[in-house]
């Protein structure tokens, strides 16, 4: 049997639905530290923790502070967007949990750096952006101005109408031509 699998007496077996339930209710204490906690993988690549024991399966990582504090806190949430857990310190768990948990929050929290601005261009009150990134050429269009969040330190960070982000780290540290162009759009 694996982590918490358990068998119903002979001739008795639970109703599917409910097992599910029982198996999603949220942690007591929703705040967990990392030494209660074990994250994996199933064979359907789903994000899965166990909190002292008891397995929540179908996760989804989701930093509580995603743009000032990454690193502090973690976020699992079910396929209701319900939260199920939320880890304190994640840097501290075990290796393997380490590794699983990162790999995932990579995947939810990909974002290409953009490098270089070639045109943004206005349609209909949607703008078409073609840029260099860190990864290669990319064009997208942004369908609204509130899209384009204005952070610290010149950072920008633009989610495009097909909800792909992309970052600029310093606008101040891209060509000129690059700055005007965004200075334009923002």
């Amino acid at each position: 049997m694996s982590h918490a699998e358990t068998r119903e007496p002979e001739g008795q077996e639970a109703e599917p639905a409910a097992q599910e339930e029982a198996e999603q209710e949220p942690v007591a204490d929703p705040l967990v530290q990392p030494e209660r906690v074990r994250v994996w993988e199933d064979e359907y690549r789903e994000l899965c923790i166990s909190v002292d024991g008891k397995d929540y399966t179908k996760l989804r990582p989701c930093r509580a502070f995603p743009l000032s504090a990454k690193a502090d806190y973690v976020s699992f949430l079910d396929k209701k967007d319900e939260e199920k857990a939320l880890l304190a310190h994640p840097h501290k768990l075990d290796k393997e949990s380490r590794r699983v948990l990162d790999r995932a929050l990579a995947r939810m929290y990909y974002v290409a750096r953009i490098t270089r601005i070639d045109s943004i261009k206005e349609t209909w009150g949607v703008s078409h952006w073609e840029v260099e990134t860190d990864r290669g050429y990319a064009s997208f269009e942004v369908a609204e101005r509130s899209k384009i969040r204005k952070l610290a330190g010149g950072r920008l960070v633009i989610t495009d109408a097909d909800g792909n982000r992309f970052e600029v780290q310093d606008v101040a540290a891209l060509d000129s031509r690059s700055q005007a162009l965004i200075f334009r759009e923002t």
